[in-house]
């Protein structure tokens, strides 16, 4: 073997065993002038318990060494108790508690031409948490949940000790039992803390649980429906929810012109007009669980949305009268409190207030007048009425003389110009020419069928001609209408008779013997002479397009939006969108302030002409009656009446509500009449008369008290009324005057 390279240092006289070893690495190649890379290899970690840690050894091991390696182990941070001699034995000095201690340091071989670096971790008793680390549950189920901690590396059982840290509301037994005492708000809750085994091996542990919040869901009520009437006093009950854990909240974050809520329950801010409303918001408990509610109210009509006219619908009366008749007002069912009336379908010649009171506006020819319109309440019931006027002049009665010929007719009567009726006398051998009002036809003649004026009594006599004349037939044509009407035959001038087509969208004009209207034309009723046969063709005039009109609706001091709406012939006004919060809507009105023309929500609007129409709001009144023996006051009513308005009926409806509450059991109503100035006050009459209106708005509050309570399940309750009109004298400006009062005990 050849060597290469040279030998320096000392020479060392060995023993046999030592020259042998020496010989075998003079035997190896000398390392080269340029370093290599020592690179460790297992073991790089071990393990021991607690118990046995005083006595641990190991043995590092390399790769890619040239002689002996010497390790070191310099480096500062290495832990006390482990260490690792030159030749690489890892050993403990002393027992080590449980944990991981981790040493590291360099190696090189003879020379040191080849070096490297090392590392070494020791895990003492070290007890390893495995799944479950985390758990789930819900608000509603939290206070059920369970769970078992578990570990590796333990010898015999462990026990589980929690850090005082740990969160209140999740506990961990010393066998490792996760539970929840109580339930939990939604959150996140950690807990944490260590184990150990009889033979000293010790860890940590930790286990997070994830409370989920639950979606609540509504249950009831979701929607209810009243009457207008019944509005003021209707109760929904409170509102209730499912999957919530202890007391619910609710709060409004969409408000309704009309319904209210306080402490979960829903309430309505008064007497309500027909329609529908909503409100609705969130609803939470203290345990993070929350969700959305929502409540719809459909408030209808009393009437059944129809108000029915009763009277009048017509009358007759003559033109000698027609300027001065009085026909009376409207009447109609179904309503609650004051109709109002609107014209959707004018006469020039009749007039219809908004009372319903109707006139005639001067003398009238003889004829049939007709108006009509809507009606409605303020309470949203709705209807529609018509009025036919019909004037007639003196009756007058036309004879007919047969002069010769044979056969009856009946006498004719009438009061206007009417068609005679058709001859139906016969003479043998001759021909029937027309009527006379002389017999020998030497007065005024009238054709068959002709227009008399019956403006007098007559009689008319056949007039006759010898020989009997062939009869002649007109066919009628529809001539793009519809319907069919009979030939007419005659032999004589005769009336045609009166058009029964039709044409959509076209009004008839009159005959002619062309299509295009380009022959002989006749008028509705003209004298045909029935000499020769013919074909007459309905003429038609197109009927023009009334033209559109816009009505425009302004929320005035509300808020929302409404379009347009657009139209030729009358139609309902569009359902009011706009709200206004601590006010109702009262009706729609041609100016501002309201001192134009109304018109009720929903009523009918002619189109005759665009308008803009402002709505109409009246400030909600929020009475806070005492808790216990109140005394509240109703009204003030309209002068010189007992009728209850909507917000009376407001009021009487939140005293209904207020005897429900405190139980009462008696209510003293006094009724208080209007001032009446000193004067008035000695007139003995006048002071009757306020005292007769103090008595019937008592009496109109307590019939519809008795009403409201019945509704809300109270028929068993005194209730008295008097009056006193000495507080409703003149110049005391008494606070009573023009209300009742009702003493609640």
């Amino acid at each position: 073997m050849q060597l290469k390279g040279r030998i320096t240092g000392r020479v060392k006289i060995l023993s046999s065993t030592s020259l042998a070893m020496a010989v075998f690495a003079l035997s190896a190649p000398l390392a080269s002038a340029s370093s290599g890379t020592i690179t460790q290899v297992a073991p790089m970690t071990g393990s021991v318990t607690v118990a046995n840690s005083a006595t641990f050894t190991d043995q590092l091991a390399v790769t890619g060494a040239a002689g002996t390696v010497t390790y070191a182990a310099p480096n500062p941070s290495n832990p006390v108790g482990l260490d690792v001699s030159a030749m690489g034995v890892v050993s403990t000095t002393s027992a080590l508690a449980g944990g991981t201690y981790s040493i590291s340091g360099t190696d090189s071989d003879t020379g040191d031409v080849d070096s490297g670096t090392w590392t070494y971790a020791l895990t003492v008793g070290d007890i390893s948490q495995i799944s479950p680390f985390a758990g789930a549950a819900t608000v509603a189920n939290s206070a059920n949940f369970t769970d078992q901690l578990n570990v590796n590396g333990a010898n015999g059982s462990v026990t589980f000790v929690s850090n005082p840290s740990s969160p209140a509301g999740l506990e961990v037994t010393s066998i490792g039992a996760v539970s929840v005492p109580a339930k939990l708000a939604a959150g996140t809750y950690t807990i944490s803390g260590t184990d150990s085994d009889p033979n000293g091996d010790s860890g940590s542990w930790s286990y997070s649980l994830t409370v989920s919040a639950v979606t609540l869901t509504q249950t009831s009520p979701n929607s209810g429906s009243t009457t207008t009437k019944a509005s003021a006093t209707f109760n929904p009950g409170a509102l209730s929810v499912s999957g919530s854990s202890g007391t619910v909240a609710f709060v409004e974050t969409t408000t309704s012109n009309g319904l209210s809520l306080a402490n979960g329950q829903i309430s309505t801010t008064g007497a309500l007009s027909a329609g529908s409303y909503t409100i609705a918001g969130t609803d939470s408990d203290s345990f993070g669980d929350s969700g959305n509610w929502t409540y719809t109210l459909t408030v209808a009509p009393v009437g059944g949305s129809t108000i029915t006219q009763t009277s009048p619908t017509s009358a007759t009366t003559t033109v000698q009268d027609a300027g001065a008749y009085n026909p009376g007002s409207l009447a109609v069912t179904n309503n609650v409190g004051a109709v109002t009336f609107v014209t959707a379908h004018p006469n020039p010649d009749l007039q219809v207030s908004s009372a319903g009171v109707i006139t005639t506006l001067g003398t009238l020819d003889i004829g049939t007048y007709t108006v009509a319109g809507t009606d409605s309440d303020a309470h949203g019931d709705t209807g529609t009425w018509t009025f036919t006027l019909a004037v007639t002049g003196v009756v007058s009665t036309v004879t007919f003389e047969d002069n010769g010929g044979v056969g009856t007719m009946s006498p004719e009567s009438a009061s206007v110009p009417t068609a005679l009726h058709l001859n139906s006398l016969t003479r043998t051998g001759y021909s029937f020419v027309d009527w006379n009002t002389a017999a020998n036809g030497s007065g005024v003649s009238y054709a068959n069928g002709s227009t008399y004026p019956f403006g007098q009594s007559t009689k008319l006599y056949a007039q006759w001609k010898a020989g009997r004349a062939p009869a002649r037939t007109v066919v009628f044509a529809a001539n793009g209408g519809l319907g069919s009407m009979t030939p007419e035959t005659a032999n004589t001038p005769t009336a045609l008779v009166s058009n029964r087509f039709t044409r959509n969208g076209y009004s008839f004009s009159g005959w002619n013997s062309s299509p295009a209207g380009s022959g002989t034309s006749y008028v509705a009723g003209a004298i045909y002479p029935f000499k020769v046969s013919v074909t007459l063709y309905a003429q038609w005039k197109k009927i023009p397009k009334p033209p559109t009109f816009t009505v425009t609706f302004l929320a005035n001091g509300g808020t929302g939006a409404m379009r347009k709406e657009r139209h030729r012939t009358p139609e309902a006004l569009e359902h009011v969108a706009f709200k206004r919060i601590g006010f109702t809507f009262i009706n729609w009105n041609t100016a501002p302030a309201g001192s134009g023309i109304a018109y009720p929500a929903g009523s009918i609007y002619s189109f005759v002409k665009s308008i803009t129409l402002y709505a109409q709001w009246q400030r909600l009144k929020i009475v806070v009656p005492p808790a216990v023996d109140a005394e509240l006051t109703v009204g003030p009513f309209t002068a010189k009446s007992s009728a209850l308005t909507v917000a009376i009926e407001g009021e009487v409806g939140r005293l209904a509500l207020e005897v429900k509450k405190d139980h009462d059991s008696k209510v003293a109503l006094v009724g208080f009449g209007d001032r009446l100035s000193a004067a008035n006050e000695l007139n003995e009459a006048l002071w009757a008369k306020n005292a007769l209106l103090s008595q019937k708005r008592a009496q109109a509050v307590e019939t519809y008290l008795r009403h409201s309570l019945a509704e809300l399940g109270i028929v068993k309750i005194k209730i008295t009324r008097s009056a006193d009109t000495a507080k409703a004298g003149a110049d005391g400006a008494k606070s009573e005057v023009g209300v009742v009062t009702a003493a609640l005990t």
